[in-house]
């Protein structure tokens, strides 16, 4: 089997020529093999290489909502490393945030604020999730995030 070889240095993991095994045993094989994966995984995590935005996204929301379904502190939830990572993906995360909205309220609201500098909620509805997500999913209609 021929394999391509990869080396890593100053702009990442480059290609430096092919491997053929044709003259190595299946131990010898094996090891290489099991050295390419462990190279790649290391110099090029999966948290480097997302497959799209939505995975990354709703592996995010899974890890924030099982880490922090016991706690009851806003702050707390909304400084979980996982929810600061999804407002760092800025707009983007938007029609994600909304969309899970739709779905099911949340605590998504710190989150939105955050991202878009902006707040819909009226003074009248702070603390009635119901009608903060009804506010906010209005908004993302209004600016094109959401139909």
């Amino acid at each position: 089997m021929t394999y391509a070889e990869l080396e890593w240095n100053k702009e990442g993991i480059v290609f430096s020529g092919i491997f053929n095994d044709v003259a190595i045993g299946n131990e010898s094989s094996d090891v290489r093999k099991a050295y390419q994966v462990s190279f790649e995984h290391y110099y090029q995590p999966f948290s480097r290489t997302w497959a799209n935005e939505r995975i990354k996204f709703l592996t995010l929301k899974a890890e924030w909502e099982i880490e922090t379904a016991h706690l009851s502190s806003i702050t707390e939830i909304a400084m979980h490393p996982a929810y600061q990572q999804i407002i760092g993906m800025g707009r983007i995360a938007i029609p994600l945030i909304l969309s899970e909205m739709k779905k099911k309220p949340g605590h998504w609201f710190w989150a939105l604020k955050s991202i878009t500098g902006e707040d819909p909620v009226l003074p009248a509805q702070r603390g009635r999730i119901k009608a903060m997500t009804e506010a906010w999913i209005r908004w993302g209609k209004a600016q094109g995030y959401s139909s």
